[in-house]
């Protein structure tokens, strides 16, 4: 075998592979990168049987044939490599890699290619979906999703097809993220799937140019495509919670606040609350929003917001870090807080015309002292 490329197609497509073959992986195959050449068409590869990644490269084939190498090892030497001069790469003997680009000369051991595992390829119908809407309801979600290995069904994103809209959701239990998009269409007998954590961080990474993916799903497998760029996933097994019941249809106060200022103001005052629950108290009155925090050993903080329109009065205690990301992943200027109570969920949704995202936090008892 023996290719061509220009530093930026082959250093792009090996970035985004090394996010699947850098694990830790007890086959050494699997830390390694396919390269295939083949009818005018070169494709890289990379897997750790959970998620595999195709991506089609620009590049001339002089010979074809396929190797798997070091991801790592031709990620590193591609990334020290000039701009400004072609990259050679060709097969020798034993399974021998040979990279020559100017005056330089590298040689790294490769596997033959038939160890490395078979990825599916698209089957039957699929469902299209835009690219952005794709990454604006996953970018607005992944971050809630649980990471605990206890309840596996929720180590990913739902979703769910609904007849006039698609929810797309995450929880771990103590809070949630729920965005909504226009309806996909999809196989009849698909009503919604779990896509695990990890797969989910690879299909942003993968489709960050992408203007329309589809989806295909088959048996437990899920294939995203754009054309140029294949990511396949094991679908998550097991039966979601039921979200809309802990979703409250109403709430006795609403306050809108500025975005930028309240979460500043979170994160100042996060810095004194108490590091074993990391609690921090907001309290809500009609003219603002003072956020506060106070640990024995290390001191207090308290900070006020000036609130664009309020109705009701609350206190209510917050674990810092999940209030924080929630409120940095509202994307309008303005937002609102939505409560019932001290101890009821709360719901922070961005100040807009649509009714499209909507988070929920689980609140905590604050201290008798923070109170």
């Amino acid at each position: 075998m023996e290719l061509t490329f220009e530093k930026d197609d082959l250093l792009y497509s090996l970035q985004v592979l090394q996010g699947v073959a850098g694990g830790r992986n007890t086959l050494p195959i699997l830390s390694n990168v396919l390269i295939h050449a083949a009818g005018g068409t070169i494709e890289c590869m990379a897997t750790d049987l959970e998620v595999g990644i195709r991506m089609k490269v620009e590049g001339t084939i002089t010979e074809e044939g396929a190797i798997t190498v070091s991801a790592k090892k031709l990620g590193d030497i591609v990334k020290e490599l000039p701009v400004d001069k072609p990259i050679n790469l060709a097969t020798t003997a034993n399974d021998r890699v040979e990279i020559t680009c100017g005056d330089g000369v590298y040689k790294i051991i490769g596997l033959p290619d038939e160890e490395f595992p078979q990825l599916p390829s698209v089957e039957g119908q699929a469902l299209k979906v835009g690219g952005e809407t794709l990454r604006s309801v996953l970018q607005k979600t992944e971050f809630a999703a649980s990471t605990e290995e206890v309840r596996y069904f929720l180590n990913g994103l739902y979703f769910n097809f609904l007849e006039h809209q698609t929810e797309v959701v995450a929880t771990d239990g103590k809070r949630l993220a729920l965005a909504r998009c226009e309806p996909l269409t999809s196989q009849e007998e698909v009503n919604g799937f779990i896509v695990p954590l990890k797969a989910i961080r690879e299909i942003a990474r993968t489709f960050v140019d992408a203007g329309e993916v589809s989806i295909s799903i088959f048996e437990n497998q899920i294939l995203f495509t754009d054309g140029d760029a294949t990511l396949t996933t094991r679908l998550v097994e097991g039966e979601y919670p039921n979200y809309e019941k802990i979703i409250p249809e109403s709430t006795e106060g609403r306050t809108v606040v500025s975005k930028e200022q309240i979460l500043s103001a979170a994160r100042r005052v996060a810095l004194l609350s108490n590091p074993k629950n990391y609690s921090i108290s907001l309290e809500i009155d009609s003219e603002q929003v003072q956020v506060s925090a106070r640990t024995p050993e290390l001191g207090e903080a308290h900070e006020t917001v000036p609130v664009e329109s309020s109705t009701g009065s609350v206190q209510i205690g917050f674990d810092a870090r999940l209030l924080i990301e929630a409120l940095a992943h509202i994307e309008t200027d303005s937002l609102a807080i939505e409560f019932s109570g001290k101890l009821n969920p709360v719901l922070i949704k961005p100040v807009s015309d649509d009714d499209n995202y909507v988070s929920l936090i689980m609140p905590m008892r604050l201290d008798p002292a923070s109170e």
